[in-house]
């Protein structure tokens, strides 16, 4: 089982916590590490599982300099954790300004709190758990023409055919789209925007090379795309607000453009464009790197596949809870910029701090997951953490509202897998990459099918 060690990155000589940085109240900022920022940007963007592995000489939370950022502090404290989600929202808000360019300014990612709060209470419905298993059918029957083609013997790459699943399922169900010129467009230029020409190291280049032609050239290539997928979608809105039957349809755009505040006010086209962009891309790569995440477990753990093919609803869900945990998708769940100065474990976190949440770290913590990096299913059933100690989704607030649809599709995949095929592992366990925010696998999913059975009537575990 592959295990981070942070220790195995250098600092620049030194390897001593960072010197305390004593402010006029007498608190000290949080250690971290002395390297360079720009040495930290690398590190960060390149080696992102070794870098944040660096709680193990810091502690849970820590302070990292990375270019382009404000001052940055990220933990793994579940008491600190639970003080940023309880908290006055009225004192903090996200700091996901980094995603403007392609979410908009008017995602519910970038709204200040009084209105992310107001936004996030009209937008809930179409999310409830209860409406989106009304897609159980249709994502099963997606991960069933998908299945239906694999032969014993075959290796298998996981992770872009969830990527294709993963897409028709947002495309399908959350948009609406059932042109097919307009769904297999939409597709493509949304997996051209997402799929940067440069590396992970764009969002912290210096302003001198941003001026460069070459960058530039990408940059109208970059918004060329965004202009292309706007038009698409205001094409789709357009089409679903004159749509006479609209009240029958179940899709989440559909809903939205129905849905109404207390004082009667809908949302604008260039809102519902900036949430269906910001469901597109919070819902297709990390629903599709955790797809290939469980194919991969599944591989190397058989005794898991096995009783999962029994159909115990209840050990499916704490299957899928498990993949979330050990193989955390998106590391940094949530962040927080500081309005006023704080003080977290002794430490003094001024105002203007963005404190990043280490869902990554907190999922491995030994004091809350004994043996945290065995996969272990039971442990969601014998000992359930709380909301506090589990944080695939972020929390509070800000609480991922496509949750209940991601975890819908990953349980409709690892149980059509694990009741349709016996798998094999093609080496070792896979080891997390960067792929943007989310971490995939590093062998894209690799699995090899031993034995394909037929398919059988829909059990238990599978109903909506």
């Amino acid at each position: 089982m592959w295990v981070p060690d942070g220790s195995r990155l250098t600092d620049c000589g030194s390897h001593a916590t960072v010197r305390a940085m004593i402010g006029q109240d007498g608190k000290s900022r949080p250690p971290g590490p002395r390297t360079p920022a720009v040495v930290q940007a690398i590190q960060e963007a390149f080696f992102s599982p070794h870098f944040y592995g660096q709680r193990s000489r810091y502690g849970r939370t820590w302070w990292a300099r990375l270019p382009g950022r404000p001052r940055y502090v990220i933990t793994s404290d579940r008491e600190v954790i639970r003080r940023l989600f309880t908290g006055n929202p009225l004192t903090k808000r996200s700091a996901a300004e980094p995603l403007e360019p392609l979410v908009g300014q008017r995602s519910l990612l970038l709204l200040e709190p009084a209105e992310h709060l107001a936004r996030r209470k009209l937008e809930l419905a179409p999310f409830h758990g209860k409406r989106i298993a009304l897609y159980a059918e249709r994502i099963r029957d997606l991960v069933e023409a998908e299945v239906a083609g694999w032969r014993p013997g075959e290796v298998i790459e996981v992770y872009p055919r969830a990527q294709a699943l993963t897409m028709s399922v947002i495309l399908e169900l959350v948009i609406g789209v059932k042109d097919a010129g307009l769904l297999r467009r939409l597709a493509s230029t949304f997996e051209a925007l997402i799929a940067p020409r440069i590396n992970n190291m764009t969002m912290f280049l210096p302003p001198w090379v941003s001026r460069r032609s070459w960058w530039k050239l990408y940059a109208r290539r970059a918004w060329s795309l965004r202009d292309a997928l706007d038009e698409m979608m205001f094409e789709q809105i357009a089409a679903t607000r004159a749509d006479p039957s609209i009240a029958r349809r179940d899709d989440v755009l559909a809903l939205l453009v129905q849905a109404q505040d207390e004082q009667g006010e809908g949302l604008t086209d260039g809102e519902l464009r900036d949430e269906l962009v910001t469901l597109l891309g919070g819902g297709h790569e990390t629903t599709a790197s955790a797809i290939a995440w469980g194919a991969d477990l599944l591989a190397h753990n058989p005794d898991v596949a096995s009783r999962l093919h029994e159909g115990d609803r209840d050990y499916l869900t704490a299957t899928a809870k498990e993949v979330l945990r050990i193989r955390t998708v998106v590391p940094m769940s949530a962040q927080r910029r500081v309005r006023e100065p704080l003080e977290i474990e002794g430490h003094r976190i001024d105002s203007h701090t963005v404190i990043a949440v280490d869902a990554d770290g907190l999922h491995h913590d030994p004091e809350l997951y004994p043996d945290p990096y065995a996969f272990r299913p039971e442990r969601f059933l014998e000992n359930p953490p709380d909301g506090y100690a589990y944080l695939p989704f972020g929390g509070g607030a800000h609480r991922c509202l496509g949750a209940a649809l991601a975890m819908l599709e990953l349980e409709q995949a690892m149980q059509t897998i694990s009741s349709r095929c016996l798998l094999a592992p093609t080496g070792r366990p896979a080891r997390p990459i960067r792929r943007g925010p989310t971490w995939s696998p590093d062998n894209r999913g690799r699995i090899r099918v031993t034995h394909v059975r037929e398919r059988e009537t829909p059990r238990a575990a599978t109903a909506a």
